[in-house]
């Protein structure tokens, strides 16, 4: 009770900032990043853009999403992954929800997924962001999994509830995997991924740090959130015995509790794998 009086004062805090605060969407970069791993060689790779944390009704809105979303269209995807936080605080958000369906929906890509994060099953109204993915014609991937088809290779994609405040299960999210395929997992929180890795998966997508938000020469990113202190940010490779997994951290697109960034631009990601 007490740590959620916190968080509502400085929230009413930084709302008050925003005003007076540049947006940070103007610095937004597309991110590119090459892997292999898939098991057969293709013309063209597999594309995937990778989406998080947009924070929607803090200082994110409907005018940053129209942006956003042109830029993912002009990817042209074969799978768009968002990994969580897409409303800063449904209980408190003044808009309805429903407006974003028809926005939502004008994301072009032959699979779109959505995991939830922390923001979103905090709220007391997580429904209404699930009447809304899927009114837009994005899965909930909710400690579930499936197969997809890209160029005659089937890919594994699943997802976890969020983690810190839902409790997202891998086993349950890998339950439908039958055989041995290149698997993706959509998990908001990345220092999950100390887990994850001890799993058959090959790509774990997540969000939630931001990037540190703040992030300073030398000192880095003083302020990390709970599971998003080790692997806050890029690239990673980690090691289970034989196996290895890649981590990707989005720097998010948004912002919470301040309208800030430093040294943490939001971004959108382009993964592309092959063989």
């Amino acid at each position: 009770m007490l740590k959620q009086l916190m968080y509502a004062f400085i929230d009413r805090f930084g709302e008050r900032l925003i005003p007076l605060m540049p947006n940070p969407i103007h610095q937004l970069k597309l991110s590119h990043i090459k892997l292999n791993g898939l098991h057969k060689k293709h013309e063209r790779p597999l594309q995937i853009v990778h989406l998080s944390d947009m924070h929607i009704g803090f200082q994110f809105d409907y005018e940053d999403l129209i942006h956003v979303i042109k830029q993912v269209n002009q990817q042209k995807p074969d799978i768009v992954c968002i990994t969580g936080d897409v409303f800063d605080n449904l209980d408190r958000f003044k808009e309805n929800s429903d407006r974003y369906i028809p926005l939502f929906k004008t994301i072009q890509a032959p699979h779109k997924f959505f995991v939830y994060g922390n923001h979103d099953q905090r709220a007391h109204r997580t429904h209404d962001l699930e009447r809304v993915m899927q009114h837009a014609e994005i899965e909930i991937l909710n400690n579930y999994g499936k197969y997809i088809t890209y160029d005659n290779e089937s890919i594994y994609i699943g997802g976890t509830d969020d983690i810190i405040n839902s409790g997202g299960n891998i086993d349950q999210m890998l339950h439908n995997k039958t055989y041995h395929a290149y698997t993706i997992a959509l998990i908001h929180e990345p220092d999950f991924a100390r887990f994850t890795k001890r799993f058959d998966v090959d790509l774990q997508l997540s969000g939630h740090a931001h990037g540190g938000q703040i992030a300073l020469p030398i000192l880095g990113a003083p302020v990390r959130p709970m599971l998003g202190r080790k692997y806050y940010r890029g690239l990673y490779t980690l090691k289970y015995r034989q196996h290895k997994m890649q981590l990707h951290t989005s720097t998010g697109l948004g912002t919470t509790h301040f309208p800030v960034r430093i040294g943490a631009r939001p971004e959108i990601t382009l993964i592309e794998i092959n063989k």
